[in-house]
């Protein structure tokens, strides 16, 4: 009897071939994540865990999120805000906060994925923030949102979620 083992990701594989028959079993290591990622223009960001949105458009960072929906996790959505060109901007509402007085304003982009709901061992908090002047949204791991007063002012809206610090 033969018997092989692969790895791949984060799904190990063992195979065990006997005569002319194959078995597979499966072991999933943890949940899977894809890089939602922060670009930037010079003028306006986009975080999305889909292509990169133009070629004037720069990574500015990455972070794992999951791409199933696992117990203590939510979908994470991405939006184009009605009211200000070009102002993409990641909601954990399918409706993309859409409401009275700006109601079928915002559109929806993409489903990006699933964060944690609560804060856990390994897990990271993803704020989401704007930039009033500019209005631009982007994310950040930083509760001030990397603002540098006095140049500029950065608003922290409120956690989106927590990633895992750790992507796999």
């Amino acid at each position: 009897m033969n018997s092989r083992f692969a790895v791949i990701g984060t799904l190990a594989a063992a195979i065990v071939t006997t005569g002319s028959a194959v078995s597979t079993a499966h072991a999933e290591a943890g949940p899977r994540s894809i890089p939602l990622v922060r670009y930037f223009d010079g003028l306006k960001h986009y975080v999305t865990s889909g292509p990169r949105p133009g070629p004037n458009y720069r990574e500015e960072g990455r972070f794992p999120i999951l791409t199933r929906n696992t117990p203590g996790t939510r979908a994470i959505y991405g939006c184009l805000a009605g009211h200000a060109p070009r102002d993409q901007f990641l909601s954990a509402t399918a409706d993309c906060e859409n409401r009275p007085g700006n109601a079928g304003k915002n559109t929806l982009l993409r489903r990006e994925g699933f964060l944690y709901t609560s804060p856990g061992a390994g897990r990271r908090p993803l704020y989401r923030c704007y930039v009033p002047h500019t209005k631009s949204h982007f994310v950040s791991v930083r509760s001030d949102c990397e603002s540098k007063p006095p140049t500029s002012k950065v608003n922290a809206e409120f956690v989106l979620g927590y990633f895992p610090s750790a992507g796999r």
